[in-house]
């Protein structure tokens, strides 16, 4: 990239700055309190014989109440009763009427409180702050009727000097979980197995008979429960937090099977597949007594991690419960690794002369990137100091599936000099199935998420949440061998073309039970 476009990137990233911390006068202007002009008779035009004090009753001699101005509103008209007699000084100006006139300024988003008696006016009640609530009181901490009348009119929260950042950091919610992840299994096929005790080098080992022993494969893979991280990062654009983005991010630790035969007791260590050569279950000796020395690793991984970015809006709000719809971006990662390498010494002249050692490895390695449109609905009910959160969402997009196959084997003959052989063939993975392949899907993914939750104070809740996600039609590494392990070994070749590739699918299921802790600013 040219200086000239870095310098032009790091202009336009600046201003995109500049527009977040100072979001414009009219913005800015709204968020700083300033006092209302106090009522001077001179200034006004007033007679120097007309006053601002209030008319005396002829009957009684007692003051009359005198009602504020009315509040216009694009939405409601309110109207507050002022219950002391205003001051005889022409310069002095209520407070009372000062805070409501701002808070009418900052809360346009707020539901009013609606008195019976009277359905124009709204009811503006302050916290208690006298009260110090500790953890051995929980009932103080409940979410009582003023404290929700309080959070609606939003009347304290106002727009902080950084314009819409800042208001968006005086509104902000922030959810660290610490979690425990399981998948969806995968069963894959008797990779490496051994007979107890050695028989027969022509038929121990071979698939389909009764006594082999599977030791890597022939089972359930990856049925171990990960832990791993989820964290949600809430910010609003108004005090009423009645739109804003919410930032979710989920990270499982990679899962990994792992098998070396160099620990194991057993004397027989093979790799076992069909030859199509021969047209049978044949073995290719690892460790056998008297013929072979060597060894075999074996390992399958898993890693998965995935986020969303969400634009929320409220739909309905009251004291006990609130819905949000969500529209965003989501985005999700699979990626899996199957690889077997092993390493022989032969001790005989048969089939190829003493010391010869062979390398064989076989890499077969997934990839499955999401990026898709979601909607869903996010909804929250809430009891005394507990709350119960629910979210539905389906993302609708491409699933972009790559499979990379890569065999190689080095045979190495010893003599003065030794000789040795490379080729990009392994047992299962060779010319005719290896190579880079790519193909693109349009999938649903659905995902649920339940959230319980216990406020210990005004900002911080304990947090247990369970969620579902479903990825359909991803490509497993597992699944990519040839369904029978046919491998033609036949030099030069001929006979059929093993292995083949054939993109496999499967639906993938990840599970999560959470627990962590929630600040909300």
């Amino acid at each position: 990239m040219s200086p000239a476009k870095i310098f032009l990137r790091i202009k336009f990233a600046s201003m995109l700055a500049s527009s977040l911390l100072f979001a414009g006068p009219g913005i800015a202007q709204e968020g700083i309190r300033r006092p209302i002009a106090p009522s001077n008779n001179v200034k006004q035009g007033l007679p120097a014989n007309q006053t601002n004090k209030p008319k005396t009753s002829p009957n009684n001699g007692r003051k009359a109440k005198v009602a504020q101005p009315a509040r216009n509103h694009p939405s409601r008209v309110a109207s507050i009763q002022q219950q002391e007699p205003a001051k005889s000084d022409a310069n002095s100006h209520d407070p009372e009427s000062e805070k409501e006139k701002l808070v009418l300024a900052a809360c346009k988003n707020c539901t009013p409180v609606r008195i019976a008696d009277d359905p124009m006016e709204i009811r503006h009640e302050e916290p208690v702050t006298g009260l110090s609530p500790s953890l051995n009181d929980p009932e103080s901490f409940r979410f009582q009727e003023n404290d929700c009348n309080t959070r609606n009119r939003c009347g304290d929260n106002q727009i902080a000097t950084f314009g819409v950042l800042g208001l968006m950091l005086r509104n902000m919610q922030l959810k660290v979980e610490a979690a425990t992840f399981w998948g969806d299994s995968q069963v894959l096929q008797p990779l490496v197995t051994t007979r107890r005790p050695a028989n027969d080098p022509a038929t121990d080992g071979l698939i389909g008979r009764t006594d082999t022993i599977a030791l890597f494969g022939g089972r359930e893979q990856l049925a171990d429960s990960e832990q791993g991280i989820r964290g949600e990062l809430g910010l609003f654009f108004d005090p009423c937090q009645s739109r804003g983005l919410l930032f979710r991010y989920f990270d499982v630790s990679t899962e990994v099977d792992r098998f070396n035969s160099a620990g194991s007791i057993d004397p027989v260590v093979v790799r076992p597949f069909f030859s199509t050569a021969d047209n049978a279950q044949s073995t290719i000796a690892i460790n056998y007594p008297n013929s072979t020395s060597g060894s075999v690793n074996a390992s399958l991984s898993s890693d998965v991690y995935g986020g969303d970015v969400l634009f929320r809006k409220m739909l309905r709000r009251d004291c006990y419960s609130k819905i949000e719809l969500l529209a965003g971006y989501q985005t999700a990662r699979l990626d899996e690794q199957l690889t077997i390498a092993s390493t022989t010494t032969a001790l005989t002249n048969t089939p190829a002369p003493t010391g010869t050692v062979s390398q064989l490895t076989d890499e077969f390695t997934t990839s499955n990137r999401f990026h898709a449109t979601t909607f869903g609905l996010n909804t929250m009910l809430r009891e005394g100091c507990w709350n119960l959160n629910g979210m539905v969402k389906l993302g609708f997009g491409n699933l972009e599936r790559q499979v990379n196959i890569q065999g190689s084997s080095l045979i190495t003959v010893p003599g003065n000099p030794p000789t040795t052989n490379a080729t990009s063939n392994g047992l299962l993975a060779r010319s005719t199935n290896d190579g880079r392949y790519q193909l693109d899907t349009f999938i649903v993914s659905p995902e649920v998420a339940l959230t319980l939750g216990y406020r210990f104070s005004r900002n911080l809740d304990a947090t247990l949440s369970y969620t579902y996600l479903g990825i359909p039609k991803v490509a497993r590494a597992g699944d990519q061998l040839d369904p029978q392990l046919a491998s033609n070994l036949s030099s030069p070749l001929n006979g059929q073309l093993t292995p083949r590739f054939s993109l496999a699918e499967s639906n993938f299921s990840l599970h999560s039970l959470s627990y962590g802790l929630q600040w909300q600013y």
